[in-house]
């Protein structure tokens, strides 16, 4: 018979819309830090991207774990196989999941997928996940968070120097299936890396305002207004890591 773990509560974190339970098995050292990471996490997303509302959205529970091993027990009590053992969301539930042993960035990926989707509830994967890699390598600064380069850079410009990077138009389209299938890992570094070109050139935040004002079909033209492929590719390809 499996016991029931109660999770402690670490905080309620609320922004403009956004509501966020979080609780979790951390260091007591480390609880101020993850508290104030979710309060700024919150408030950069909800400035740079979502809309106001007149009421909350509901609730979302952020659980942390310290440990790999208490992460994926507690993520094997959905039922199903855990989707990464880094951490996930699940907006059936309104539950997100992060494994900190592997890095704190999983904090800050996993909470914004719930504050875009409740925005955004057609967003795109691409889109989706793009801006929580974002978020999953940045710097917390006085004036919200920097973009970096990181790891996924290997990805997207092997697959710049073999010649078999998609299309922008094939990363507009792309399906859920198709960005998180065999290619995964280049359909990441791409979306990731397509942003921060943006974000660099200050135009990230008008991007997904029009992208979720667009008629899904017009996704994949609203991209190509903003992005020069040719110099996309020239500017990914002169990034160091």
């Amino acid at each position: 018979m499996r016991l029931l773990v109660l999770l402690l509560v670490l905080a309620n974190v609320h922004g403009k819309r956004a509501r966020i339970k979080v609780e979790g098995e951390v260091a007591a050292k480390q609880e101020k830090q993850v508290v104030q990471l979710v309060e700024a996490i919150v408030s950069d997303v909800e400035k740079r991207f979502t809309q106001p509302t007149k009421t909350a959205d509901p609730t979302v529970t952020l659980q942390l774990f310290a440990t790999a091993d208490r992460y994926r027990e507690e993520a094997a009590k959905l039922g199903e196989p855990i989707p990464s053992d880094w951490g996930f969301y699940r907006p059936d539930k309104r539950l997100a999941l992060a494994n900190l042993e592997a890095g704190i960035g999983n904090l800050r990926h996993e909470l914004v997928h719930p504050l875009l989707g409740d925005d955004f509830p057609g967003i795109p994967s691409w889109l989706n996940e793009g801006i929580a890699a974002l978020y999953g390598s940045s710097k917390l600064g006085k004036h919200g968070f920097t973009f970096v380069v990181n790891y996924r850079l290997r990805d997207l410009q092997r697959a710049l120097k073999a010649g078999t990077l998609p299309s922008l138009h094939d990363l507009a389209t792309s399906s859920f299936e198709e960005f998180h299938g065999e290619r995964a890992m280049v359909y990441y570094a791409y979306a990731r890396y397509v942003l921060l070109y943006l974000d660099r050139k200050g135009k990230l935040s008008a991007l997904y305002a029009d992208l979720r004002a667009a008629d899904p079909a017009k996704q994949a033209e609203v991209l190509a207004s903003y992005v020069d492929e040719k110099d996309f590719r020239r500017w990914a390809k002169s990034l160091r890591y």
